[in-house]
């Protein structure tokens, strides 16, 4: 049986999030746990984060003949920094992948350079466009596709959020480095897909989260934990993500009105 997981996790507690790296990365620290409780095999995760970017969800497949509830019981018991809090059961060919859209948010901390960037430049980078400026180079290709840049409150601080079906490696960081560099010199290129555009300022991991992954037609289920018989809802898991948020972010916030 296969089942789509969905995870939280604090970025900062990590060496990165994809395996393999001879560190604490999100994906080996899971990967280790699965394997010294046999919870299952073919474990296969969606998003591969940025070293020190989190998440209040991610999701991953696993092939496993035990019920969700004693997987993921077993994973919230031993691992710390991660939490899994919701599942689907999906045909055995579901591909973790393939996915409607990821939503990304990046958090404007009031009194910072962050919190001056205009919306409308952000929202330059909209529909399809070749994003080699805005981007780590790894072979992969550069033309994609944003389907939506928008603005909320997150945690009561301003947010801009990003959906697309795919993101490239530090692309939405080098787009909130674009807005920091149209905040810091007038003179920067209005169109930032023109030539003359070639700053590439990489903005901070710290406050940038994966916060969503829609799928067609897959239904979750909250999973109750026995322990506590509390079912993990919006309200649980807002206070859930307020906490690690605002523990692994004051220490930087000092550091960040030093861009005033």
């Amino acid at each position: 049986m296969r089942y789509l997981l969905a995870f939280a996790y604090d970025g900062s507690r990590f060496s990165g999030f994809q395996r393999g790296t001879g560190e604490r990365s999100v994906e080996d620290t899971i990967l280790t746990c699965i394997d010294k409780h046999s919870l299952g095999t073919r474990l296969i995760c969606c998003s591969r984060t940025d070293r020190g970017v989190s998440a209040i969800m991610n999701t991953a497949t696993i092939d496993s003949e035990l019920s969700a509830g004693r997987i993921i019981g077993t994973l919230n018991s031993n691992i710390e920094d991660i939490y899994f809090y919701k599942y689907s059961t999906v045909p055995d060919d579901f591909n973790v992948r393939k996915v409607q859209w990821k939503k990304y948010v990046y958090l404007f901390p009031s009194g910072t350079l962050y919190s001056k960037i205009k919306l409308e430049d952000l929202k330059k980078f909209e529909g399809n466009h070749d994003f080699s400026n805005f981007c780590k180079l790894n072979g992969r290709r550069t033309e994609r596709v944003v389907i939506e840049v928008g603005e909320e409150k997150f945690q009561n601080e301003r947010a801009v959020y990003f959906k697309a079906r795919g993101f490239l490696w530090n692309q939405i960081r080098f787009f909130i480095g674009y807005g920091m560099e149209r905040v810091r010199n007038p003179e920067t290129p209005e169109d930032p897909f023109s030539p003359q555009y070639r700053a590439r300022r990489l903005a901070s991991p710290e406050l940038l989260f994966l916060s969503e992954i829609k799928y067609e037609n897959v239904q979750f289920v909250n999973y109750l934990k026995k322990s506590t018989a509390r079912k993990i809802n919006r309200e649980y898991l807002s206070e859930f993500s307020r906490n690690y948020l605002m523990t692994s972010l004051s220490c930087i916030f000092d550091a960040l009105r030093s861009f005033k």
